[in-house]
């Protein structure tokens, strides 16, 4: 979606749609983790059978979640991660109302993050802080995924990826001072 470089940092932030879909499911079927990823805001509405979380679900959505979202950052555009059996099923099922729910999480992502909201470049905040402090950061590359979930959720997910929450982008200032402390001295 966006990049940001300079030297000697570069800051890349992307939408999901497969992690959004894939975190909807957890929420509409009741699996349990990631840890420190809160329930999807808004939630799909969804039409979800209450006995479709058969043998395996949980297992399975975290083998589709694990594909879906990797810590190394080595995820990219192509073709859809769908999970396996027993959630295939319930994407198939949901899948356009899945795709609407999204769309509009990523144009909030858009609003959130654009240039005509006069916000403050990363690029930017980080240059002044350096020269305020004196202090040139090391060198540093990150991959931010914002996912749609509730709360001011800034949360490492290993290697150089971060997830943060739409509610967090929103909220500029407090998205730069959270970055700049994960890879400040």
């Amino acid at each position: 979606m966006t990049a940001m470089s300079g030297a000697p940092w570069s800051v890349s932030l992307d939408y999901s749609h497969d992690a959004a879909f894939a975190l909807a499911i957890r929420d509409a079927l009741g699996i349990a983790g990631p840890p420190g990823l809160p329930p999807v805001a808004p939630p799909p509405e969804l039409a979800v059978d209450p006995a479709a979380p058969a043998d395996g679900a949980g297992a399975a959505w975290r083998h589709w979640w694990d594909r879906v979202l990797p810590s190394t950052g080595q995820g990219g555009p192509g073709a859809p991660v769908l999970p396996d059996a027993p959630l295939d099923r319930v994407v198939a099922e949901n899948f356009a109302a899945l795709q609407v729910w999204s769309a509009a999480r990523k144009r909030e992502v858009a609003r959130a993050t654009g240039p005509g909201r006069a916000v403050p470049r990363i690029r930017d905040f980080l240059r002044e802080h350096e020269q305020a402090t004196g202090v040139r950061l090391a060198g540093f590359r990150l991959d931010v995924t914002a996912l749609p979930v509730a709360g001011s959720v800034f949360l490492p997910l290993g290697g150089d990826r971060i997830a943060v929450s739409i509610a967090l982008l929103s909220d500029r200032a407090e998205y730069l001072r959270r970055i700049l402390a994960h890879v400040g001295p």
